[in-house]
């Protein structure tokens, strides 16, 4: 199965998100949350 550029953005911005779980970013928490939106709703 392929992932569409926006699945693959989102799925990265996960990944880096948990890497940095120690000391995390709001914003991008808030591009992450973004992101599902956009896919959810397009």
């Amino acid at each position: 199965m392929k992932l569409t550029e926006q699945e693959t953005e989102l799925i990265e911005a996960i990944r880096n998100f948990n890497k940095i779980r120690h000391n995390p970013s709001i914003e991008l928490e808030w591009w992450i949350r973004e992101l599902f939106e956009r896919l959810l709703y397009k």
